[in-house]
């Protein structure tokens, strides 16, 4: 036993390095097939318009679909003895990935793709306070940051940033099922001397299946304008999302299926950019704990093919995308424990009054 504990570390960094290894060499030869008459299209339209967001960062990426909560449902996160200490209403979540990928079509252009290789680190932070046993407020910050090997020139420069203040009801539908109201106002950063700011409403419905296997689906609606708590006078996007997690042992795997449809110009004069287009995300993950002693920390592997249609060919709309990621994700999270509190309460004074019927008093 002592002969394996040594050896699993061991394991688990093969396992990574191999991985990483076969992704490199699928963006090699994804790369060499690009080199097609007309690929320079999605080159030409990035130098071109500086104020158009960067095509590597897709609508889930920057838009959030809830999928961190469901996931919460098996790891509750790291936990620090300072836990203790803090309110019992106030609650916070840290996820943060650090990963590689490749990238078939990284200009998103109908035909003649481009193939890159990318690094990605996504810091994803959110501290809230319930106000009520089920009612919170919240801010949220997160940043997303693509290194590309190939095109580095045109795709580098922009960081995308987001923060945000959130007001969130959680409304529970039985003991296994929970609906989640929740509207959210924040300010977007993707590229040089561009303000976005939106407003979101949105509603999540998580069931838990069995211990190890949970449902979720959520309809957002993405109201854009220009300036804070103005919208929408850019865009309008409603997303469609469902999908289920897995749990085996210390293995997790996820499937989540995202479908927008962005409604630009017609009938906004002001969007950017000014297409319209509709775009399916679906996402499959495989994941487990680099180690028992620390199951906040997970390596992954995750494919996401990525389909856009309805944009009449616009380079950064258009075609199809295959990516896969392989990386590590840091997650620490506390809850609040006012609601638990407050239910541990009820149920001790309901057997008290019990206790008190059975003997007569």
């Amino acid at each position: 036993m002592t002969r394996v504990y040594i050896l699993r570390p061991v394991l688990y960094k093969l396992w990574l390095s191999l991985g990483l290894l076969a992704l490199a060499s699928q963006c090699q030869a994804a790369m060499a097939q690009g080199n097609l008459p007309g690929t320079a299209d999605g080159v030409r339209l990035a130098q071109a318009n500086p104020q158009v967001p960067s095509p590597g960062v897709i609508p889930t990426d920057i838009t959030p679909i809830g999928v961190n909560q469901e996931q919460e449902l098996f790891e509750p996160g790291l936990k620090f003895r300072l836990f203790k200490k803090l309110p019992d209403r106030l609650w916070f979540t840290g996820v943060t990935e650090v990963s590689q990928r490749l990238d078939t079509n990284v200009f998103f252009t109908k035909n003649h793709y481009l193939a890159d290789y990318a690094f990605r680190v996504l810091p994803n932070i959110t501290l809230g306070y319930n106000v009520l046993n089920r009612t919170s407020v919240y801010c949220n910050w997160f940043l997303i940051k693509d290194v590309y090997a190939r095109f580095g020139n045109v795709l580098n420069p922009p960081t995308t940033q987001s923060l945000s203040l959130g007001f969130r009801q959680d409304v529970p539908l039985g003991r296994k099922t929970n609906l989640q109201l929740d509207f959210q106002a924040r300010e977007l950063w993707q590229a040089s001397h561009l303000r976005q700011a939106d407003l979101i409403p949105n509603i999540n419905v998580t069931r838990v299946f069995t211990p190890n296997v949970v449902g979720f689906g959520s309809a957002l609606l993405q109201m854009r304008g220009k300036n804070y708590f103005v919208a929408p006078t850019r865009e309008i996007d409603p997303f469609w999302t469902v999908g289920f997690l897995y749990r085996r042992g210390q293995w997790t795997f996820t499937a989540v299926d995202t479908y927008v449809i962005n409604f630009r110009s017609p009938p906004f004069t002001t969007s950017i950019p000014r297409q319209s287009n509709m775009t399916m995300i679906a996402d499959i993950e495989l994941a487990r704990t680099v180690s028992k002693k620390t199951p906040s920390l997970q390596a992954f592997m995750r494919i996401e093919p990525v389909w856009n249609w309805w944009s009449n060919g616009v380079p950064g709309l258009s075609g199809f995308d295959y990516r896969m990621y392989g990386g590590l994700r840091f997650t620490a999270n506390k809850p609040a424990l006012n609601a638990s509190i407050e239910q541990l309460r009820q149920q001790l004074i309901e057997s008290e009054g019990d206790s008190k019927s059975q003997n007569g008093t």
